[in-house]
């Protein structure tokens, strides 16, 4: 007898020695259960509802914010409205560029890069052409004021951690070599 006719042979006992008892187990139960006879109804007797006994003072309930206020002594002065002035607006010269660059958060220690408003030329990159950058995280850079793989090119340690931490993404831009990338792809366009 081969390999195959064995293995052949033992996989139908196997499935004979299942179906029978499965049939077995099904003879069993259906044996069991007519035993059994009928099930007999218990009548649950309904649950007597007792009314609370009234007491001479009722008071409505009354909110922590109500029961604070009664607390207080004196009313608190009414605040004082101020008055905003906007902010000037800075007139633009011509030679200045549409695209201007954000102002840096001012948060000591935080590393953004530098970001644009729109995109150069109104026309943002394919930033999926960096290995690991996918739709979503494209959408979120050009959220971010990342528009062109030059920019990601120049991104130190620092500006990558920070972009790590709003991308909720840790060490993902070192272990992708995304700004790498950029440097290869900056250098290919320019060579082109």
């Amino acid at each position: 007898m081969t390999n195959t006719a064995h293995i052949v042979e033992t996989a139908l006992l196997l499935l004979v020695a299942y179906l029978l008892g499965c049939i077995l187990g099904y003879g069993v139960r259906r044996i069991l259960h007519a035993a059994r006879g009928t099930r007999q109804v218990v009548a649950v007797p309904q649950p007597v509802v007792v009314p609370p006994a009234p007491t001479s003072e009722v008071r409505p309930p009354r909110s922590h914010a109500a029961r604070l206020a009664a607390t207080v002594n004196e009313p608190l002065p009414a605040p004082k409205p101020q008055r905003v002035e906007p902010a000037p607006l800075a007139a633009k010269s011509p030679t200045e560029p549409a695209t201007a660059k954000r102002p840096a958060k001012e948060k000591s220690g935080d590393a953004q890069p530098p970001a644009l408003v729109a995109a150069r030329n109104g026309k943002a990159e394919n930033l999926k052409q960096i290995k690991g950058i996918g739709p979503k995280i494209e959408a979120s850079l050009y959220a971010m004021g990342v528009f062109h793989i030059d920019q990601i090119a120049g991104w130190s340690k620092a500006n990558a951690e920070w972009v790590e931490g709003q991308l909720a993404f840790k060490g993902r831009i070192r272990r992708e070599r995304w700004v790498e990338q950029a440097i290869e792809l900056s250098k290919a366009k320019a060579d082109a």
